[in-house]
């Protein structure tokens, strides 16, 4: 490769990375915030929807801005207003700016993704290509680790709840200096884009619906695990920073296995392996009584979520014979409706409850409908034309 691919291969890895430093550590900084605006703790909890809201916003105007502007300039842009609108957030004591800010992050860095995407499709293809993208799900899952480490640190040390947006900020502006110095010229002749439409069935439809569900209950548990673990054991932040760094720990290693283990094994058995790992995790949790074993049980319920979203994406689309582009776009925007809605709905449950433990209780119900789910999908696997054929050719 050359230097100057060394330097675009960066950019969409810590894309990943800075988008990383928004996701995992919501759970971290809701004690802070709440005390920052003087509002409850659900308050704060569900205005993060307005954040992943806003990735979900970013995901669906990518599709269209990358047709009207080039990726260099649309990656500059967004990511320098993106400096200026978390340096405003930090300064800012006004709670009534606080979902502005946080739609606007979550739509610019959602932007940004999807470039730094396309640029892995413009400069490398194969194994190249592979090993790309799963250095993204790598680099998502080490960035939980250093920033729910960082965050602890900070809310320890009492600064203010957004001081770990900071560094997060310090690596928006590396990516705007390697964009700066970088070519976007594509070395990939790129295919002609044929207009089809891939087959719709009761098949993809369910396990777009199951993946919704799935990510709602994960993020939902980044959430409130943290302030659970708190109140549940009387113990300080510093205990929940480090189930969240155990959590994305065992994911960063899981994303790598599970790579592998693709290879091996139908992925349909490895989604299903992931959610029942996932469900008794988070019953485990919900009922134990020691700090030990909730640490223990992070390790559990982060190899659950290493790799799921690319296990769902792929056993969905082999519900289809020539899967299209609309496909793929049909799963990104399920998952992160299922994203948007945890912050809300967790939140709101919670807040009829008044037990953040609800939380946990609702997460473990809604995996269980996910396992079901994923059963009548396996059913209706069963009886796809195209797969009987080839199971009858290789028999």
């Amino acid at each position: 490769m050359s230097v100057n691919q060394y330097r675009l291969m960066l950019i969409p890895l810590f894309a990943t990375l800075i988008m990383a430093g928004f996701v995992t550590t919501v759970g971290l900084l809701t004690e802070p915030a709440s005390e920052r605006y003087g509002v409850t703790i659900t308050d704060i909890a569900s205005q993060f929807t307005w954040f992943t809201g806003g990735v979900f916003i970013g995901g669906i105007l990518a599709f269209f801005v990358f047709d009207y502007f080039a990726i260099k300039p649309v990656i500059l842009w967004s990511y320098l207003v993106s400096i200026a609108l978390i340096a405003w957030l930090h300064i800012t004591s006004t709670y009534a700016l606080l979902p502005v800010l946080l739609t606007l992050i979550g739509i610019l860095l959602a932007i940004v993704i999807c470039g730094g995407v396309t640029v892995i499709t413009q400069q490398w293809v194969g194994k190249q290509r592979q090993m790309v993208m799963v250095g993204q799900d790598a680099m998502f899952n080490g960035g939980g680790i250093f920033f729910s480490g960082a965050a602890t640190w900070f809310v320890v040390n009492q600064f203010e709840w957004t001081s770990v947006y900071l560094v997060v900020a310090a690596l928006i502006g590396i990516v705007v200096l390697l964009s700066a110095v970088s070519s976007f010229e594509p070395v990939v002749a790129q295919e002609e884009e044929v207009d089809t439409v891939g087959a719709w069935n009761a098949g993809i439809l369910l396990v777009g619906f199951s993946l919704l569900l799935f990510m709602m209950a994960k993020i939902s548990i980044f959430v409130w695990a943290p302030q659970y673990i708190q109140q549940s054991f009387g113990v300080g932040p510093e205990v929940g920073g480090q189930f969240m760094a155990n959590v994305f720990t065992a994911a960063f290693i899981g994303s790598l296995l599970g790579t592998w283990a693709a290879s091996r094994i139908d992925v349909k058995y490895l989604l299903y392996g992931f959610v029942v790992i996932s469900m008794l995790s988070v019953f485990a949790l919900s009922v134990t009584k020691s700090t030990t074993m909730v640490l223990l049980l992070a390790y559990g319920y982060g190899l659950s979520v290493s790799a799921t979203y690319n296990s769902y994406v792929a056993f969905g689309l082999s519900f289809v014979e020539s899967p299209s582009h609309k496909n793929v776009v049909y799963l990104q925007l399920m998952s992160g409706f299922g994203s948007t809605l945890a912050p809300f709905v967790s939140s709101m449950i919670v807040d009829m409850k008044g037990d953040i433990g609800s939380a946990m209780q609702f997460c473990f119900v809604t995996l269980l409908i996910v396992a079901i789910s994923l059963f009548v999908c396996h059913l209706l696997h069963m009886r796809v034309p195209h797969l009987s054929a080839i199971e009858s050719q290789s028999g």
